[in-house]
């Protein structure tokens, strides 16, 4: 009988611009086979996993940035025993080593509410198949009841309910906001 032709992986894309561009991992099926007009309309951001990871990245940073801010006004090393019998260097290694918990903590905790966010309502977005205000409300509730089901049902429904709320209302600004609109 007919053999079926071995499949090959591609390695490699092929671009008339350039020699070769290599592809270190494989994106939608076939993504590497795109001609290079379909690798110019591809939009990263309509990747679930790029939007959630991105938000991580975005969202870590903003909160690194905070805590450093609001952690270099908390006065809580000043209580430290020895405070008044410190050098001014120790007071100031002190005072870095608490605002960079702070840092630390603030990045961590933006960042996982900005991936799951932003994950959820990737996620209900394609689902849907539609733009509208009620992809802000499901993903808020989702993403409040997941960030708060550590303290029990009562927390989950009062993350649910405010996260919602906050999401809605943002994006009702947001869209209500335009110009155009």
């Amino acid at each position: 009988g007919s053999q079926a032709p071995a499949r090959r992986e591609p390695k490699a894309v092929a671009d008339p611009d350039m020699k070769t561009v290599p592809v270190p991992w494989q994106f939608p099926s076939g993504f590497a086979n795109f001609s290079s007009e379909q690798h110019a309309t591809f939009n990263p951001m309509e990747n679930c996993v790029f939007k959630g990871v991105l938000s991580f990245a975005v969202g870590g940073l903003m909160g690194g940035v905070m805590g450093g801010v609001f952690g270099s006004h908390n006065n809580d090393f000043m209580m430290h025993p020895r405070w008044e019998y410190m050098s001014t260097r120790q007071q100031m290694w002190l005072s870095w080593v608490q605002m960079r918990g702070q840092a630390k903590s603030m990045a961590k905790n933006f960042g996982f509410v900005g991936l799951i966010y932003s994950g959820v309502e990737c996620i209900v977005e394609k689902e849907r198949a539609a733009q509208d205000l009620y992809n802000p409300l499901l993903a808020g509730c989702a993403s409040g009841a997941i960030l708060g089901a550590s303290g029990g049902p009562m927390t989950a429904a009062t993350g649910c309910l405010g996260f919602a709320g906050f999401s809605v209302a943002i994006d009702w600004y947001m869209y209500h906001s335009g110009d155009d609109h």
